[in-house]
């Protein structure tokens, strides 16, 4: 059930990425309507994490393939104090937890909201020795959108090699905020 719905998403989500870079307005229009940056585009809390392998192949009607663009999926759990310092876990279900820690740069005139973080693993965890490094915005807010969930859009890439897997691997990540 869980890979039907996961390809139910991607099949909705997927084949609109190339229409919506080639309809999009131009940037001076963009800009003219976005919605003034506020403070309340806080990243502290929960929110669900995906990330997939950067392929330019397509995947078709075949839902082994859309899963196998799965990078890694779990829960980001931050705290922001009042000097932007980040600070939380990404926990993948079965002990493996990365500890984190970063900034979140509030947005400014003509920038999003913009986090940087360090994952780190834990000791005699199996994420010992891991490192993660994530960089992401704030998705664009629609003035005219209804219900948009805030979005972290970004990419994280592997900071050094574990489990025979090497470093410099890079994938794209999406964060949902939960309620």
């Amino acid at each position: 059930m869980r890979k039907q719905l996961l390809w139910v998403g991607l099949a909705l989500f997927l084949p609109m990425i190339p229409a919506a870079a080639q309809n999009r307005p131009p940037a001076a229009s963009l800009a003219a309507k976005a919605a003034p940056p506020s403070s309340d585009q806080s990243v502290a809390g929960k929110w669900t994490y995906r990330s997939f392998v950067n392929t330019p192949e397509l995947v078709g009607n075949d839902p082994n393939k859309a899963l196998d663009l799965i990078f890694g999926e779990g829960v980001f759990t931050f705290d922001i104090s009042p000097d932007a310092a980040l600070k939380g876990t990404l926990d993948m279900g079965g002990g493996f937890v990365l500890d984190l820690q970063g900034t979140a740069r509030p947005a400014a005139q003509d920038a999003l909201l913009t986090v940087d973080i360090v994952g780190n693993g834990r000791v005699n965890t199996p994420t010992a020795g891991w490192e993660y490094d994530y960089r992401a915005n704030l998705a664009y807010k629609w003035p005219t959108g209804v219900n948009q969930t805030p979005a972290l859009v970004g990419t994280v890439i592997r900071a050094k090699p574990h489990d025979g897997n090497p470093a410099g691997v890079v994938a794209s990540f999406i964060a949902v905020k939960q309620p």
